[in-house]
């Protein structure tokens, strides 16, 4: 019976370990070497050479948008509750020109505000009449120095009043000299701060709006330019000065950073740097907001490189290709560090085996590989 219960325990690991090694032979692994054919050499039209030692411009490569400082955005709101009594058509993107026009609205506290004002000033007008009143009988000897006093600080406390209002009337858009003729307005008029373009409005015909609310979004074009995330690791090969290249859309325009946040975000580990356009009338092409792809030129050193046709461009990365002695191909992992319209400067991520290195036709190979 024993013997059964260990020839039973034996059959079962035996088994366990053929589907295991079943298992192994079926797991998928990278090819890196493959053996082709006189055709597929042929068809895919294989040149050798080998890699070179060429100066090169290193860069950084990087994203960002394209940014304006806060100098160009306006946050358009009323400083008084109100309702909106007209708009005019006011869509995204619509251009708009400083001081002008973009709504009117009505508001009982600002008629109270200005009723309040004309009160004060005639408050103003007598109490330095009197104030000049007690200051003679006062010389005079015949009044009181504390009537006198008393005068003096009504009239400050009024000038104060007149003083205050009228600041905030001010900041309301009210004409005083108007209003002094007594021509009291219910209206108050929207304008924008800034030359720019209509990002956003959230207003509607007699909607109540109060100081905290956000009616209006501008967006200026003033100062525009690029605003890159560059991480930690290359920031010390960054200077004022420096070109960056950027693209978005199949729009391409150059730079020259001006600013480097002294700073890391702690989140991302990367920091702010700011480039202005090269050249003016590149701006129109880009959006505030558009997401850009740059790289930055750093300096330039002696790096191994190969023609653009001896590389497979995968990702970010890519290949290349060696013919080793035994006659098979070997694919090798490089990093891209620089690239010209004839030759990329490259980084190799595995040791390169003795061969000769196929300077045309990686991207034929690159399918080959990817096939197997």
């Amino acid at each position: 019976m024993n013997k059964l219960i260990k020839l039973a325990a034996l059959c079962l690991v035996l088994g366990v370990a053929a589907c295991s090694k079943k298992e192994e032979a079926t797991t998928e692994t990278p090819v890196t070497e493959i053996k082709l054919t006189a055709e597929q050499k042929t068809n895919a039209g294989i040149e050798f050479g080998a890699l070179e030692e060429r100066e090169m411009s290193t860069e950084v490569k990087c994203t960002g948008v394209v940014y304006v400082p806060p100098i160009s955005l306006a946050s358009i709101s009323i400083p008084i509750a109100g309702y909106v009594k007209t708009t005019y058509e006011l869509l995204p993107g619509k251009k708009v020109s400083k001081g002008q026009a973009l709504a009117t609205l009505t508001s009982l506290d600002f008629i109270q505000m200005q009723q309040e004002y004309l009160q004060a000033l005639s408050s103003q007008t007598f109490m330095s009449s009197e104030k000049s009143r007690q200051q003679v009988l006062t010389n005079e000897e015949v009044g009181s120095k504390k009537k006198l006093q008393q005068s003096e600080a009504d009239l400050g406390n009024v000038n104060a009043q007149v003083k205050a209002l009228g600041l905030k009337l001010e900041v309301l858009g009210c004409d005083l000299k108007s209003l002094a003729k007594g021509n009291l307005s219910s209206v108050l008029t929207l304008r924008s701060p800034i030359d720019g373009y209509i990002q956003d409005q959230f207003l509607a015909i007699g909607k109540y709006v109060t100081p905290s609310d956000v009616l209006i979004k501008v967006v200026g074009m003033a100062d525009k330019h690029v605003e890159l995330k560059v991480f930690e690791k290359d920031l010390a090969k960054l200077n004022i000065g420096q070109t960056i290249e950027f693209e978005s859309e199949g729009q391409k325009a150059n730079a020259k950073i001006f600013l480097i946040a002294p700073q890391v975000d702690l989140t991302n580990r990367t920091t702010s740097v700011h480039g202005h356009f090269a050249n003016k009338s590149d701006e129109k092409n880009f959006t505030v907001g558009q997401f850009v792809s740059a790289r930055i030129e750093v300096g330039s050193q002696k790096i191994p490189s190969i023609p653009q046709a001896g590389l497979a461009r995968v990702g970010k990365g890519g290949f290349i290709y060696v013919e080793m002695t035994n006659g098979a191909m070997a694919q090798v992992p490089v990093e891209i560090l620089s690239s010209t319209p004839e030759y990329a400067g490259i980084k190799l991520l595995k040791e390169l085996p003795a061969g000769k290195v196929v300077t045309k036709g990686a991207s034929a190979l690159e399918a080959i590989f990817a096939k197997d």
